[in-house]
């Protein structure tokens, strides 16, 4: 495969610093939130970060599903990139180039676009305090936001990675820094 038929698409979402989630959303947002008994451990911002993870997986899907898009695949090499970029977060700042990175380093760096002959890729970053960290209220901010909600929903996408710092950020404690990692391969 040569370079040149290579494809590449980055997709970006703006960054929230610190999330009200609750604010905002819509009547159709409100539609495609699962309820609580669907996706166990949306709002205990207190479980391992592995449980919370997973609860938002739950929730990204539960969402797509209901706004006529397939599900995602979890990918390791995702995974791994969205663990990576929450500890750039975490040691760097909020941004999605902490750290002087490109913000697309970690998927490939994990090798999820090797030997791909297009891929596409998505990021979306939120943190907030308490109980505006929680999974259940960074889904409800990501779907207010517009280009959050465009990236979580795209149906392009196939794979994701979902990584999750708790603890202290941004001056204070309590706080949930996520980083969704979404893309495609020959896509």
């Amino acid at each position: 495969m040569s370079v040149g038929t290579r494809t590449r698409s980055l997709v970006l979402a703006g960054t929230i610093a610190t999330l009200f989630a609750a604010l905002g959303a819509t009547q159709s947002q409100a539609s495609i939130v699962a309820p609580g008994s669907a996706c166990p451990g949306q709002q205990n911002q207190q479980a391992p970060e592995g449980k919370q993870e997973s609860a938002m997986r739950c929730l990204i899907d539960y969402a797509r599903s209901h706004s006529g898009v397939g599900g995602l695949d979890s990918s390791r090499a995702l995974e791994q990139a969205a663990g990576r970029k929450r500890k750039d977060l975490v040691e760097c700042g909020f941004s999605h180039t902490a750290c002087g990175r490109e913000s697309d380093l970690w998927p490939h760096e994990f090798g999820y676009t090797s030997g791909a002959s297009s891929w596409a890729l998505g990021e979306n970053l939120a943190w907030g305090r308490s109980s505006n960290g929680s999974a259940r209220n960074i889904l409800k901010a990501w779907l207010a936001s517009a280009s959050h909600r465009s990236t979580m929903l795209n149906g392009s996408f196939e794979d994701l990675g979902i990584g999750l710092y708790r603890g202290s950020f941004g001056g204070g404690g309590d706080a949930g820094v996520w980083v969704l990692q979404v893309g495609c391969r020959g896509c």
